[in-house]
């Protein structure tokens, strides 16, 4: 697995250009993934060769918020992304996830509703 980050609905140009801004300088590849691929594995989505892509329609897996998936990250790197987004006063984004055995066989909605779950516990 190489290092990278799947950002979804990211729609407000500026900010999708700030948050490039930060993550530049890790020289973490950012892929944008839009609606059309919420219905593949998130193993697939991130490149992982022994996945394959959903036959599933897309538009049964359709949500707006933004949300975030760090694949091959360590603690070190998720510091620096969280560090540059302080620094450059980049509003963060709530829903977000590590790349892992577990969760890369769900796809984006799946992934999507459990963060949103988590994210309503943690904000009680």
């Amino acid at each position: 697995m190489k290092k990278q980050i799947l950002l979804y609905n990211i729609k407000d140009k500026k900010r999708a250009l700030d948050i490039r801004r930060v993550l530049m300088p890790l020289k973490v590849p950012i892929k944008m993934i839009s609606s059309k691929d919420f219905a593949h594995p998130i193993g697939y989505l991130a490149g992982q060769k022994e996945y394959q892509p959903s036959s599933q329609s897309p538009s049964d897996y359709q949500f707006d918020e933004e949300m975030m998936v760090m694949a091959d990250f360590t603690s070190y790197d998720i510091d620096q992304v969280i560090h540059g987004f302080h620094k450059k006063r980049i509003t963060g984004i709530p829903l977000k996830a590590i790349l892992t055995p577990h969760n890369q066989d769900w796809n984006s909605y799946q992934l999507y509703q459990n963060l949103k779950e988590e994210h309503k516990k943690m904000t009680q």
